[in-house]
């Protein structure tokens, strides 16, 4: 194995459940993968001291956080804080890092590019996840309008592990949150072509990619 990831799933309220749901999409293509091994913390394992563990001791060159966040922090079970600024986000430093945590993208990600970190995806105001509240992981991973927010951002990681470089992976998902637009702006349902339309295009204002535009995992 020459390719190390790690995900975190916090995993402990709804939209954290959906996104350890379609993290499951992560799993079966790094599986086909034959040079990646996974890590992956979720639920109460998902803590700083074995984040920092993991990342001291197995050194994964890709980093995927599915949590919370503010603009300073990424948080783990129970909005335990992993990652903050001006603390431990030296842990980061030569490491591709994708992002699920609130606004961690407008302070905290460039200060991971000013520690060394060679890229982070995420998003530099709140991930706006809207969904139908379903209970099992395969209704999650099949709500229609959940699937309109995660498959676009969930998009950017599948092209990372399977090679693309980092603007590659954020503009495929750029490109997939536009075509979702589409479709919520030509329905007939004023809900959808509003309130959802208008939550999604916040999610795709906002995402971000700093640093190297040619890293690759």
């Amino acid at each position: 194995m020459s390719r190390i990831l790690l995900i975190t799933n916090a995993a402990h309220d709804t939209a954290t459940d959906y996104l350890d749901a379609w993290s499951g999409k992560i799993l079966e293509v790094a599986e086909r993968q034959k040079d990646v091994a996974v890590f992956k913390l979720s639920g109460r394992d998902t803590t700083k001291e074995n984040v920092t563990k993991l990342i001291e001791t197995e050194k994964p060159q890709l980093v995927i956080f599915n949590g919370h966040g503010d603009e300073n922090s990424i948080t783990g079970y129970e909005f335990e804080i992993l990652i903050r600024s001006d603390d431990n986000e030296m842990l980061l430093g030569k490491k591709i890092i994708h992002a699920f945590a609130c606004s961690a993208g407008k302070i905290l990600g460039p200060k991971c590019i000013a520690i060394g970190s060679l890229s982070y995806i995420g998003y530099r105001e709140k991930f706006k996840l809207t969904h139908l509240n379903k209970t099992t992981k395969d209704e999650k991973i099949t709500d229609p309008i959940a699937t309109l927010f995660l498959e676009p951002a969930f998009s950017a990681i599948l092209a990372l592990i399977e090679g693309k470089m980092t603007f590659e992976g954020y503009k495929i998902s750029q490109q997939k949150y536009l075509e979702n637009l589409r479709i919520l702006l030509t329905s007939d349902s004023t809900d959808l072509n509003t309130t959802v339309a208008a939550r999604l295009y916040h999610d795709f204002k906002y995402q971000v990619c700093l640093g190297s535009k040619e890293a690759i995992f």
